[in-house]
């Protein structure tokens, strides 16, 4: 594949994760709306702070002035419709006794890998020395404190607007945080690899990205 096949692919490539996320919002606007004219108040409420939540990667951006690769802004819509729309409302949590463990496992992933590009940043401008295994470390416990506060959202959400995110109670929040860490330690290996060896497969395309993207960040 030639540099300009290449580069075409990648355009077209975020191109259609870029409308896709946007499809996914309307989704849950939409979602909001129905659940509103059906007088769900308290399921249109949830709803309407889920679809504020999609814009947090937007936020982030403009806030911190970078730019992120947009798998983040897809998966983190992805996340949210397949949590609220499917899961709570179209009761895929009932139905699919992996539904839950499957979001968590992707989500703790993402997430992991987020924290991971945040930290590899003060350690490629040298702002800070750190030593692979204590990236990793960081990288880690940033992971699980997501989920860790993803959790606490769900319960406040139930306990506040009696829905049943938390489906079985203490046993779902376990499960949930046990699965979070295992994908955050499956991040931070590869964050780990990628800082000692320089490749990482997943981990290589979005940090050569994020670099290409935020050329100041790396001056």
């Amino acid at each position: 594949m030639t540099l300009v096949e290449n580069n075409l692919l990648m355009v077209w490539s975020y191109r259609i994760q870029a409308i896709s996320s946007v499809i996914l919002q309307l989704a849950i606007a939409v979602l909001v709306v129905i659940l509103l004219l059906r007088g769900v108040w308290l399921s249109a409420f949830a709803g309407a702070m889920i679809f504020t939540l999609t814009f947090v990667p937007a936020f982030f951006e403009r806030q911190l002035s970078v730019h992120l690769p947009i798998e983040f802004t897809l998966l983190t819509t992805l996340f949210l419709y397949a949590s609220f729309a499917l899961g709570e409302v179209g009761d895929f949590y009932t139905r699919f006794w992996w539904w839950d463990l499957m979001l968590h496992s992707l989500s703790s992933l993402t997430i992991g890998i987020m924290g991971f590009l945040a930290i590899y940043v003060f350690h490629m401008t040298h702002r800070v020395h750190m030593a692979p295994i204590y990236i990793a470390s960081m990288t880690f416990f940033l992971t699980v404190t997501m989920g860790t506060l993803w959790e606490l959202l769900e319960f406040s959400l139930d306990w506040s607007l009696q829905l049943t995110m938390q489906k079985s109670g203490l046993i779902d929040t376990m499960t949930d945080l046990m699965v979070d860490v295992m994908g955050a330690f499956i991040a931070a290996v590869l964050g780990y690899l990628y800082v000692k060896n320089g490749d990482s497969l997943i981990v290589d395309r979005l940090v050569n990205y994020f670099v290409a993207k935020n050329p100041k960040l790396f001056n």
